[in-house]
């Protein structure tokens, strides 16, 4: 792949999944207080990851271990997790009950931006794997406190499960 390419798909890519958020976010004008939710659950929740993986874990970026220069201009600090990768896989999983192609088209884009800074020396591939199962592990946190909140709000007809919009 040629590098300018690369470089495209490393820094650009991530607009996928954001924009999938977004459209997701206006397909479901009944459920958006919910989704909102544990979308700020899921993104604080893998934040908080990421800060702790990144302070138990210290994989020396690739570029740094090797000697090189890398194909993005970067700090030379702790490459795990890879934020990118969990921004977007975050995302990717945060909309999965809404619409499961749009989902899968947001991972397969957030993989391919994982993929793409494994290979401009921004990431091992222990960042992104590690960033892929703090996103898994964020959404598992945000699915138990909306549901908290999904069984605490019943009553008065809010409810998460109620978020789908297409099952294709």
């Amino acid at each position: 792949m040629p590098e300018s390419l690369l470089r495209v798909v490393a820094n650009y890519l991530i607009a996928i999944p954001l924009l999938a958020f977004v459209i997701c976010f206006w397909l479901n004008p009944g459920s958006r207080r919910d989704f909102l939710l544990r979308g700020v659950v899921v993104l604080v929740s893998g934040f908080l990851l990421a800060k702790i993986g990144g302070a138990l874990i210290d994989d020396p970026r690739p570029f740094v271990a090797l000697h090189r220069s890398p194909l993005i201009p970067h700090e030379a600090d702790n490459g795990f997790p890879s934020d990118h990768t969990l921004l977007g896989v975050s995302l990717a999983l945060l909309i999965l009950p809404v619409t499961r192609w749009l989902s899968l088209v947001a991972l397969v884009a957030a993989i391919l931006v994982g993929c793409a800074r494994v290979a401009c020396l921004i990431h091992s591939p222990l960042d992104i794997v590690g960033s892929i199962g703090m996103a898994v592990i964020a959404n598992g946190i945000g699915l138990g406190v909306a549901t908290i909140f999904s069984n605490r709000n019943k009553s008065t007809g809010s409810n998460l499960s109620s978020s789908k919009v297409s099952e294709q």
